[in-house]
């Protein structure tokens, strides 16, 4: 691939907002961007440029109907052939899309963000899984989650698509992972090894100048002009150790207020 024109095509379920793997592929499509290739973005849902994304609804993980297959494939251990049928429907319709984005944006490699690591789509991983097998096409799959890392995944009717496609092990594919126990973790269950990317801020760029949202801030939340402001760009759930956040605020024993930015989202209010 010649990085003077490159065509990189960016999966996942979603590509929009200010979740995690949204910003972090946004981050990796500027460097690309820099160093000369052309991202294109394929997704249920997008905020990326238009003539540089191709939709598909279903490949949404809150598609009304993708949303109904997870609720009966997980927190059970059986599922009913019509449910098989229905995923296999849905992943030919996702596979033929890829197949369509691919040739119409000329894709010389993917990045799969997260979408062949957790399976909140799983038509969506069984349909990138055979695309890639059936085109040996390079692939960066970009690991942010593992279902084995979230506890609603653990008791699952799919156990068989777990273990094909989150994630799939593919010579064409490279792993890579955002910390070195998740690259450990992926090469005791799968044998896969893995590079480790860890997520980064760009320091070198000056953050924007303050508009009247963020200026008002402190006095919307009633947090005083001499109190510290403890930022925590989380969701509210136990892998982000939020408890740690509070363990310090105790230690520097100075007047602060932690701000937690995100719900819990799917993975329940327990915690």
């Amino acid at each position: 691939m010649n990085p003077n024109h490159g065509h990189v095509g960016f999966v996942s379920t979603r590509l929009a907002g200010t979740d995690g793997v949204s910003l972090e592929a946004q981050k990796w499509a500027d460097i690309l961007t820099k160093l000369g290739y052309e991202c294109f973005y394929f997704a249920g849902e997008s905020d990326r440029p238009v003539d540089h994304t191709y939709l598909v609804p279903e490949a949404h993980f809150k598609h009304p109907a993708i949303s109904a297959l997870s609720q009966d494939l997980f927190g059970r251990q059986t599922r009913s052939a019509r449910t098989s049928q229905v995923i296999q429907a849905f992943k030919d319709h996702i596979k033929t899309h890829l197949y369509e984005f691919t040739q119409q944006f000329e894709i010389d490699l993917l990045v799969v963000e997260n979408a062949l690591s957790l399976p909140m789509n799983v038509p969506l991983g069984l349909a990138l899984t055979e695309f890639i097998a059936e085109t040996n096409i390079p692939t960066v799959a970009h690991h942010h989650d593992f279902a084995w890392e979230r506890k609603r995944f653990s008791i699952s009717a799919a156990v068989d698509y777990l273990q094909t496609a989150f994630p799939p092990h593919l010579p064409s594919i490279h792993h890579v992972v955002i910390n070195s126990f998740a690259g450990r973790q992926l090469a005791l269950r799968t044998g896969a090894s893995s590079l480790v990317i860890p997520n980064v801020m760009d320091f070198e760029t000056p953050p924007p100048e303050e508009d009247a949202y963020a200026a008002g801030l402190r006095a919307d939340l009633g947090i005083g002009e001499e109190d510290y402001f403890l930022l925590q760009p989380t969701r509210i759930v136990p892998r982000k150790r939020i408890e740690l956040a509070i363990e310090l605020i105790r230690r520097l024993d100075l007047p602060c207020v932690l701000v937690i930015t995100h719900k819990s989202g799917d993975e329940g209010s327990a915690y």
